[in-house]
């Protein structure tokens, strides 16, 4: 639930690679509209870990940070990217890509949408531009 103090904490129930991704990316757009990456790096974290939540900075607890990088927001982003996010298996990702098909009935953005998301999981570079 957002309240005025921010953005909603990350959902850990579903797809929490997906969950995660949104979430950064919403905190990212909060720090912009907000002004907060104008101020500290150590207030720009202490943002990000009261914004997670309460089960988000649980798992922060569980990094093994250096002294020294516990106020670097982009260290503190990696650690939760490499635990939300699944290894890339490329192939697989670039194969779901190629057997997508519109399915009956569904309206052509909805599908256009859908390829675009496969697309950047595939990392195809500039080809996901030709959707837009």
């Amino acid at each position: 639930m957002a309240d005025s103090r921010g953005i909603s904490p990350i959902r850990m129930d579903g797809n929490v690679a997906e969950n995660w991704r949104i979430w950064r990316s919403r905190f990212e757009n909060y720090l912009k509209a907000t002004e907060i990456r104008k101020k500290t790096a150590e207030v720009q974290c202490a943002q990000l870990l009261h914004l997670i939540g309460k089960e988000g900075f649980k798992i922060y607890k569980t990094f093994d940070i250096k002294e020294d990088e516990k106020d670097k927001l982009e260290v503190l982003l990696n650690k939760f990217d490499a635990h939300f996010l699944p290894k890339e298996n490329l192939t697989y990702e670039r194969y779901l890509f190629m057997m997508k098909r519109q399915q009956e009935r569904q309206i052509l953005e909805d599908f256009t949408t859908e390829l675009v998301e496969q697309a950047q999981k595939c990392k195809l570079g500039d080809l996901p531009r030709w959707f837009n």
